[in-house]
């Protein structure tokens, strides 16, 4: 393994996943429906990068509205729908009331995940929808933000 490994990071609502009222759509089977262009991008995208993660804010499981199980199942779903690009990830199941480390724009899903996996965060990047995402790629010390819509090429 190198010393350090760069990473693409990815927010999952409303850059991996589809939302509507912030929360996942799903199909007629309770999996994610996938924002457009992400199995096409990935796939070319992600040789470039040593290693993929998910890091998402999830507080529908703090209010109870569905549980940290049934989002890792939808994590798991579209790892294996895409082909496996992702290494690993994190969600939070905090709000933002709970002051967590973990909870966008906070660090500390980028943090976690790099000192498990050696990752060099300057050299790495992060892609998402959200002013957090972008504040927590930089308080991680991220080297690079990318806006879901620029990454994905949607008009």
């Amino acid at each position: 393994m190198p010393e350090t490994q760069r990473a693409l990071f990815l927010d999952w609502g409303g850059t991996l996943a589809c939302t509507q009222d912030n929360r996942t759509v799903v199909d007629a089977s309770g999996n994610p429906v996938l924002m457009p262009n992400v199995a096409e991008t990935l796939a070319r995208e992600r040789a470039a990068f040593d290693l993929c993660f998910i890091v998402s804010n999830q507080a529908r499981v703090a209010a109870g509205e569905i549980t940290a199980a049934e989002v890792l199942r939808r994590f798991a779903w579209a790892n294996e729908r895409l082909g496996r690009p992702f290494s690993d990830w994190r969600l939070c199941p905090h709000t933002d009331a709970d002051g967590c480390a973990c909870r966008k724009p906070r660090p500390g899903m980028f943090l976690e995940l790099a000192a498990l996996h050696a990752i060099d965060l300057a050299a790495s990047t992060h892609v998402g929808n959200a002013d957090k995402d972008r504040e927590a790629a930089a308080a991680a010390g991220v080297g690079a933000f990318v806006w879901a819509h620029d990454f994905f090429g949607w008009a």
